[in-house]
């Protein structure tokens, strides 16, 4: 399989305010249900068509193409074939995911489709547990379950035979209970409920969709709690997913100094060879260039500087892995470290392969 070298579209399909804050001005919402409260359904629908229409466009895949990129991660809530109920109405986005494909197809690209959202809320192992994205309901859900799978059943169904599909990602990045200590566990989903709903999401993909394209999961932040998991004969090209972010929590260090970098890096070849270790080949499915700076004396070009040789220093280290998605391609305030066009765009095209 061609090295990956890819990025998220984040913030097309699931709105998110540190991606496209104009969606949100005004509004007081900080996410997609509160925007839709605060906006009403028939308002919200209207924004986001329009949002959908011009967020991503085949201009945005002939510039992915052109710096060396060849995948793309997509993020899809679980409403992806619409939805109506007592308090929301969601417009279906097969079309917008069509398109994604067929841009694909002209610029000789791959598509990762990612379950990003289901009903509830798995909560989101990048996220602060304080945010209102680290909410873990989706487990307690009467139907939630049933949803999830039903969605990617459809996903699979409509996608899975396309030469340009990758795979499908099962869920993305869950909060996983884990074992504190004999009497406690963190909060989150239950381990066994998730390896059970993985299991049955596998055999469903794998109806529609070849072996040789990827059945993907997510880490949780714990890969090696993951060996023996799907070791049958009947488990085909699993993948695990490792998201690798340096920023915000208690193992950041300031990168400015050579002990944060190398410290950084060396968490990322840890990291990766635990995933290994459990028996799976390994993606990294989202990474950036944000990193904790304590010295405040760092200018902005400084700042700038530090965050190049820090993303290319994380390149070298996902060496193990299958490849990689920068999270992001695109926000509206081109953020530096976030913004795969800032990024990336100024690096050699040998750097990336």
């Amino acid at each position: 399989m061609e090295r990956i070298r890819g990025v998220n579209l984040s913030g097309w399909f699931i709105p998110e305010p540190w991606v496209t804050p104009s969606l949100f001005a005004a509004t007081g919402a900080s996410n997609e249900v509160e925007l839709q409260v605060a906006l009403g359904s028939v308002a919200y629908n209207e924004r986001m068509r329009q949002h959908y229409e011009t967020f991503i466009t085949e201009d945005d895949f002939r510039r992915m193409s052109a710096i060396g990129l060849n995948a793309v991660r997509l993020p899809v809530p679980w409403y992806a074939f619409g939805s109506q109920g007592d308090g929301e109405v969601y417009i279906p986005l097969v079309d917008y995911i069509d398109r994604a494909f067929e841009w694909a197809k002209k610029f000789g690209m791959q598509v990762l489709l990612d379950l990003a959202t289901v009903p509830g809320g798995q909560g989101d192992s990048n996220n602060s547990r304080s945010t209102p994205e680290s909410t873990v309901d989706w487990h307690s859900s009467a139907n939630g379950r049933h949803i999830a799978l039903g969605v990617l059943d459809r996903l699979a169904t409509r996608y899975g035979m396309r030469a340009e599909i990758m795979g499908i990602e099962l869920l993305d990045s869950p909060i996983m209970s884990v074992r504190k200590n004999l009497f406690t566990t963190t909060d989150g989903i239950p381990s066994h409920y998730l390896r059970n709903f993985y299991r049955d999401a596998y055999g469903i993909v794998r109806m529609h969709m070849p072996e040789e394209k990827m059945v993907v999961f997510s880490a949780s932040g714990y890969p090696s709690a993951w060996k023996h998991f799907m070791r049958g004969d009947q488990y085909k090209n699993v993948c695990m997913d490792v998201h690798l972010y340096h920023y915000r929590d208690e193992m950041a260090i300031d990168i400015t100094t050579p002990k944060g970098l190398s410290s950084a890096i060396a968490r990322n070849r840890r990291l990766i060879k635990e995933a290994r270790a459990a028996g799976f080949p390994v993606i990294v499915g989202e990474w950036s260039g944000a990193a904790v700076f304590s010295n405040v004396s760092v200018t902005p070009e400084g700042r700038a500087a530090y965050e190049r040789v820090f993303i290319s220093n994380q390149m070298a280290s996902f060496a193990d892995a299958y490849g990689w998605f920068f999270q992001t391609w695109k926000t509206e305030k081109r953020i530096a470290a976030w913004d795969a066009r800032a990024a990336l765009g100024t690096l050699e095209r040998a750097m990336l392969d």
